[in-house]
């Protein structure tokens, strides 16, 4: 064991912006962190970051958006980045048609990083942290070093995905483009089985997360639920004109357009409603076929995509945030609506932290009606959405903690305490 500082040294290994880097940034600020792993990344290129920012004056481009969003706040000398394997991917998910092809371009992917990272090495380092279905061959590697494993499982278990996925494809099969056919493949379920075998401990973003890995026969033993962590400091105290019934109460959905988010069935529950009541706002890239957004124009505005620095001003204008998910791991955005000062309605498949009754309303998946049922309630009762806005607003302000003070480092600290104890 690493006895430096009394902490152990963890390597973090992440393909793609998984949390948007909440794992990594954390660990460096409690110093755990020995080195991160990525594919593209522009943190540590502050002359690419430059450029980029200025080419981005010049030309409007929601892929330089994400590019300039491949960054944190960690220093160069940690971050490992593997940037023309990270063009590479790029271009090979863009040449993927439908989700059983992109599934095994991620898995290519997967083993190419876990390649590179072998080559660099994890000197120094006690433990590794992965995230689920890109961390077999890592940890493979890893364990024969003797080092911790730490799978990060950020959705639900593939297993479980496909199942659901499966239900929800053959009922709305004439709401769902070509490009989102969904042809099941087993790769990524056998990585998934081969990472919950060879990790010492799994991280689960929501209780939905760890009830679906004992399912699929993960010991609980095995399992720490920790919730997703917000950057609170990004989202200033709501200013949005009160509702008073006078109004169409603003309804905001972001995130994906489609038919896993829950998105038919939204749309169905403001059919339920009397027309002129609600306002709705649908944020995201559109993954259902024109024809249903065409049908369904006139009780919700489409808006597509839009920049993240951007988002701010929906949440803004919204009463109430409504992400009626058929499965997640812990959707961001409840996170990003409650911070934001929004009431949120979900389902328990969501992995939210919200409170039924108190700062939003859980209802069943698939129940248009009880959705529907939920947004009356505030309809009819204006004092009850300030009452759930405002406690919406007190959960995120007690939830501005310290890097130092989250579940992650705390984790962290009583892992050290237990290999400490070993050694």
């Amino acid at each position: 064991m690493n006895d430096s500082h009394n902490k152990i040294r963890v390597a973090v290994a992440t393909l793609g912006a998984r949390r948007h880097y909440e794992t990594p940034y954390l660990l460096n600020e409690a110093g755990y962190l020995e080195r991160f792993f990525t594919d593209t990344y522009i943190g540590n290129k502050p002359w690419l970051e430059k450029l980029l920012l200025t080419l981005q004056v010049l030309v409007r481009s929601r892929g330089l958006a994400r590019l300039l969003g491949r960054r944190c706040n960690l220093p160069r000398g940690k971050v490992v980045s593997f940037d023309w394997f990270g063009a590479w991917y790029v271009l090979a998910q863009r040449a993927g048609k439908k989700r059983g092809e992109l599934e095994e371009v991620f898995c290519n992917a997967a083993i190419i990083f876990a390649e590179k990272i072998k080559k660099k090495g994890l000197t120094g380092c006690d433990a590794v942290i992965g995230c689920n279905g890109a961390s077999a061959e890592l940890f493979e590697y890893a364990n024969s070093l003797g080092l911790y494993c730490i799978l990060d499982q950020t959705s639900n278990p593939k297993p479980i995905e496909d199942q659901l996925t499966t239900e929800e494809h053959r009922h709305w099969k004439d709401w769902i483009p070509d490009s989102d056919d969904f042809l099941q493949k087993s790769l990524l379920k056998e990585r998934e089985f081969r990472e919950w075998e060879l990790a010492d401990k799994i991280i689960a973003g929501s209780l939905f997360v760890k009830e679906g890995l004992m399912k699929c026969g993960v010991p609980e033993k095995k399992i720490t639920v920790i919730p997703s962590r917000i950057d609170y400091s990004k989202f200033r105290e709501p200013h949005r004109s009160s509702f008073d019934g006078k109004r169409p109460l603003r309804v905001l959905f972001v995130g994906r357009v489609s038919v896993m988010k829950g998105v038919p069935y939204l749309l169905e529950a403001l059919r339920l409603i009397e027309s002129g009541r609600i306002e709705a706002r649908l944020v995201g890239n559109i993954s259902i076929v024109p024809k249903q957004i065409i049908a369904h124009s006139d009780i919700a505005n489409f808006v597509g995509p839009v920049p993240r620095n951007q988002v701010s001003e929906h949440y803004e204008w919204a009463d109430v945030f409504c992400f009626p998910s058929i499965t997640e791991g812990s959707a961001g955005v409840t996170y990003e609506a409650l911070a934001a000062g929004l009431p949120v309605i979900t389902t328990p498949n969501a992995g939210s932290i919200v409170r039924d009754g108190i700062d939003g309303f859980i209802v069943p998946i698939r129940d248009a009606k009880s959705l529907a049922a939920a947004l009356k309630r505030y309809l009819e009762k204006p004092e009850l959405l300030k009452d759930h806005q405002e406690n919406a607003n007190s959960l995120s302000r007690g939830a501005r903690v310290a890097p130092s003070e989250t579940n992650l480092v705390r984790f962290m600290d009583n892992l050290t305490k237990k290999l400490r104890t070993e050694d």
